[in-house]
């Protein structure tokens, strides 16, 4: 069934600030994004969730329907990315300049990958493909935030489970906190990861009750 055509309707008390992680990373926050926050993640959950073709450690899903309220959300990000993102920070596609950002596309992803079963690429910091990424934390309880890392060196991880401090290869920048409803908006060419420790993802609370992010992706 479509969802609601006011699903994605945004907060009047959504406001935009800048927070730069480890002095180095600017950040775009906006809290208290969505006007029914609740239904916009039970309706997520009910989507068909497939493993990542990507090295994302989990499952992703596309929205199936289109909604009125979507692409006024995707339109809105684009125009909010576009004027602040890139004012401050100068971003860049096959050798150009971006002057803005063209489309905006979203899906939901689910992180539900045992720490013990990941990937070498999987337990390190990552680049995205886009130069500007969107998560919206959709967690009431605690699910991890985004951890920002400087690289130092190349090298193979030396332990198991997912990258969540200072290491030997990359140096811990700071955190966004995973507050619910907010949505976070960064350059994807800085090295990140999901801050994902607990012991939600050590047991069946990972497929109960699952670290969801809707992600925005922004492409000139």
């Amino acid at each position: 069934m479509p969802p609601h055509a006011d699903l994605f309707a945004l907060s009047p008390s959504a406001k935009a600030r800048c927070e730069w992680i480890g002095g180095k990373v600017p950040v775009i926050l906006v809290d208290d994004l969505y006007v029914q926050p609740d239904a916009v993640r039970a309706f997520a959950l009910e989507l068909p969730f497939t493993p990542a073709a990507t090295h994302y450690p989990g499952r992703i899903a596309q929205m199936c329907e289109q909604n009125p309220s979507c692409e006024t959300l995707l339109r809105w990000a684009r125009e909010l990315a576009t004027a602040t993102l890139l004012s401050i920070c100068p971003l860049y596609a096959n050798g150009r300049s971006i002057a803005r950002f063209g489309e905006v596309v979203t899906d939901f992803a689910i992180v539900d990958v045992h720490p013990s079963a990941l990937s070498p690429k999987q337990r390190i910091p990552h680049v995205d493909a886009v130069p500007a990424f969107g998560l919206i934390y959709l967690n009431r309880e605690e699910r991890g935030g985004t951890l920002f890392f400087d690289k130092v060196r190349d090298s193979e991880p030396s332990a198991t489970g997912y990258y969540t401090a200072s290491g030997a290869s990359y140096q811990l920048l700071g955190r966004i906190e995973p507050r619910f409803n907010r949505l976070a908006i960064y350059p994807g060419t800085v090295p990140h990861s999901g801050d994902i420790a607990g012991e939600w993802i050590n047991g069946d609370a990972r497929f109960t009750s699952p670290r969801l992010t809707q992600r925005l992706l922004f492409a000139p």
